[in-house]
């Protein structure tokens, strides 16, 4: 009888902890949240729209709104001109279909279509950069100065020097520093761009771009210096 009970214990506990696991993986489903990973997702800059282009013909969009993923999305949009407006877009999941317009009531409305956005906040690109003396040239380093408040932090990053407007890239220059030339010749002045932006995948979005004007000053000249006020010799 004892054995019974206990088997039965264990059923029980097993059959709570397999619930309790399917619930938890439902609530990490349902809960899910836009990064720029995410499968299928629409990257955009802030202060960007997003345009829907025109509905199917006598039909018109509606627009839901979650900021989690889910299946029954509740808050409805106002679209601008088939647009969300850049002031109204954020990072979430838009479940888009299709109804009637106001010619044609009859037309049912259509499944909802998923589409996850993610919104990147503004970033701001410097670095530090000063002119330096031409015997400290090997130890120059320049390092990027990033400032955002999105939560995602991966970046891609190209140095470049600028000459009469045009910019040329430089080689392998792909990293948050750069270490200039030490073989670079006195009374230089070159300007350095640094560009970088969010890296997703291969690609790079909303980048942005600083420039910082550098001379290296020359060694002076050798001072030639007159002592005086010495001790006065003398022929004993």
């Amino acid at each position: 009888m004892q054995s019974k009970i206990t088997r039965m214990k264990k059923t029980i506990k097993h059959t709570i902890a397999a619930s309790s696991l399917l619930l938890m993986l439902n609530v990490l489903q349902t809960n899910a949240q836009v990064v720029p990973t995410t499968s299928g997702v629409n990257l955009f800059c802030q202060g960007s729209d997003l345009d829907l282009g025109t509905p199917p013909a006598n039909t018109e969009w509606i627009v839901r709104y979650s900021s989690t993923e889910t299946t029954t999305p509740t808050t409805t949009l106002v679209l601008t001109d088939n647009s969300i407006p850049a002031a109204d877009l954020e990072t979430g999941y838009y479940y888009i279909s299709t109804v009637g317009n106001a010619a044609n009531p009859e037309i049912c409305e259509s499944d909802m279509a998923t589409v996850p956005v993610y919104v990147f906040a503004p970033l701001t690109v410097d670095f530090d950069a000063e002119d330096y003396c031409i015997e400290d040239a090997g130890d120059q380093t320049f390092t990027a100065d990033l400032t955002t408040t999105d939560a995602y932090t991966t970046y891609a990053y190209q140095w470049f020097t600028v000459n009469g407007g045009v910019e040329t890239a430089i080689v392998g220059a792909t990293s948050a520093t750069y270490t200039p030339d030490p073989d670079i010749n006195p009374n230089t002045t070159t300007t350095y761009r640094l560009k970088a932006g969010y890296s997703v995948g291969s690609l790079t979005y909303c980048s942005s771009a600083e420039d910082h004007e550098v001379t290296v000053l020359p060694k002076p000249s050798t001072p030639t210096i007159t002592i005086g006020g010495g001790a006065t010799g003398e022929t004993l």
